[in-house]
């Protein structure tokens, strides 16, 4: 609605003004009533009126000097003078200020009305104008920003001018934030309502502008520098715009002093969302110009399989400082082989999927489906360090359900550890680092406690096994293969040291000296 002031120095001449016509009608509405001059200049001031009415003869400063007062700071305002004296003098001043109008008094209500609809269609058409030219440029502006968001803004006058003219008084820095969403609900639907309710804040606090950047929301911070505070109270914004069910990952520029110098930051930003997994979720994260954006395989590839057996065994005897160990292991090859969510997730998955497997064949009371849920949630997770961390607990809890009691001593617990791991490859060494002791001092208290050297031992654990097999009808290459001799002749070299016999000799001959 656009505003009307009202002056003159004759009270019921004021009131009546207000109601003569039907102001709204027209479009307008009267915003305050001025007694002289000098009032009027100072209600223009606060009331910014679209319109004034004023006398020319009042006390103090006449309507003539206070229409010049006000020409000297708002050449748009339309004015329409009311005397009493059909002064030719007067009406040549008038014209020279601008007005719109000189009306005699007695007002004749048809005149006015007729000056007033004029004056409101022009109003209405201008307003529509600016309308128009503001949806235009903000528009521009919004192309403008998504370019530069996307590194192809042009950084010549075309581009990057355009934008800085689009974007008002040049500020001192300005800093770019890309922010995405994550939620089972449409990425676009919750883009839009974060883009309102962002916008509503920053722009009402004139600290920048909200855009669409798809997949992202992005910002043109304008003289708001991201850094402890300030980067503090935008990540509540943001937290509060998102609502509680709704994460986000955010990725944020240094501060440059020109436009232009954020299309060196736009790829940098838009790299470090790209690897928005390996970031801390619920924060802003900053990018850096010399950091490695892509990171390739290493040459020295990946073995999940050790990476998992390793794990399984701190699973197997309980320990859960050794499942942390093993777990940061892991997730360093993981990460330094392809640190991309999806070859992350991948991998961590068939790394649990062996491990959980191991853990069911050596524990049937074991409810893998249960455990199971693990491999689920991780693909589930938003960044890596929560999926970390989740599996974490959820491995210690294993542990302590399947490890074998802390009360049982180190030497009971390896000879326990050989007993259902025979048939694989374990040496003294890796017994060490499961029990973090030295593999020397290791070595001399296993022989103290079971009398016999650790590969000793292991020898007769397996051989002990062999018999059974044997017994049980299977052939010597079978035998040889499940007690852990990888090599048939090996195998028979050692059946016959320790039983005096050939393994299929011993098969064949019931009864033999040193037969168990």
């Amino acid at each position: 609605m656009n505003k009307v002031l009202i002056v003159d120095d004759e009270p019921m001449i004021r009131e009546g003004l207000t109601t003569l016509i039907d102001w709204e009608k027209h479009g307008f509405a009267v915003a305050g009533t001025a007694a002289n001059g000098r009032e009027a200049v100072e209600k223009h001031k606060e009331l910014r009126p679209d319109l004034i009415l004023i006398d020319i003869r009042m006390p103090g400063m006449d309507g003539l000097s206070a229409i010049e007062e006000v020409r000297k700071t708002d050449a748009a305002c339309h004015i329409l003078i009311l005397s009493g004296y059909a002064d030719f003098n007067y009406a040549k001043q008038a014209i020279s200020h601008s007005v719109d109008g000189y009306i005699l008094k007695p007002i004749d209500e048809d005149e006015l009305e007729a000056y007033v609809e004029r004056i409101g269609g022009q109003l209405t058409r201008k307003n529509e104008q600016k309308e128009n030219s503001e949806q235009t440029a903000a528009l521009l502006r919004e192309e403008l920003l998504q370019q530069l968001a996307a590194g192809k803004l042009d950084p010549g006058r075309e581009g990057s001018g355009e934008l800085a003219a689009l974007l008002g008084t040049p500020a001192k820095y300005y800093q770019l934030l890309l922010i995405e969403l994550h939620s089972r609900e449409h990425s676009l639907t919750m883009n839009a309502t974060l883009r309102k309710k962002l916008s509503d804040i920053v722009e009402q606090k004139q600290i920048g502008w909200v855009f669409s950047a798809e997949p992202f929301v992005g910002v043109l911070l304008k003289d708001y520098i991201l850094q402890n505070g300030s980067r503090e109270e935008m990540r509540q914004w943001i937290e509060e715009c998102c609502g509680e069910r709704i994460r986000f990952a955010a990725a944020a520029s240094e501060p440059v002093r020109e436009i232009p110098m954020l299309l060196d930051w736009s790829a940098a930003v838009r790299g470090l969302m790209k690897r928005r997994f390996m970031q801390s979720g619920q924060q802003i994260n900053m990018a850096s110009l010399t950091e490695e954006q892509e990171r390739g395989e290493q040459e020295a590839g990946l073995s999940i399989e050790a990476l998992a057996q390793n794990l399984y065994y701190m699973l197997d005897i309980g320990s859960k400082d050794g499942v942390d160990k093993a777990m940061q292991e892991a997730s360093g090859q993981i990460v330094a082989y392809d640190s991309s969510e999806q070859s992350v997730k991948s991998n961590w998955a068939q790394l649990l999927t062996i491990v959980l497997n191991k853990a069911a064949t050596s524990n049937p009371q074991l409810s893998v489906q249960e455990d199971l849920t693990m491999i689920t949630a991780l693909y589930l997770a938003h960044h890596y360090d929560e999926m970390l961390a989740q599996l974490q607990q959820r491995l210690s809890e294993l542990a302590a359900k399947i490890g074998k009691s802390d009360s049982q001593s180190v030497m009971k617990q390896m000879t326990d550890f050989i007993e259902r791991h025979y048939s694989e490859n374990i040496k003294l060494e890796t017994l060490a680092e499961l029990f973090n002791y030295n593999s020397g001092y290791l070595g001399k208290m296993f022989k103290n406690y079971t009398g016999d050297h650790f590969n000793t031992y292991l020898d007769q654990v397996r051989i002990k096994h062999a018999i059974e097999l044997l017994q049980e009808g299977l052939k010597v290459h079978q035998v040889s293969e499940r007690v852990g001799y990888a090599n048939v002749d090996y195998f028979h070299s050692k059946f016959k040291k320790y039983k005096g016999v050939s393994p299929s000799s011993f098969k064949s001959v019931p009864g033999k000296p040193g037969m168990e």
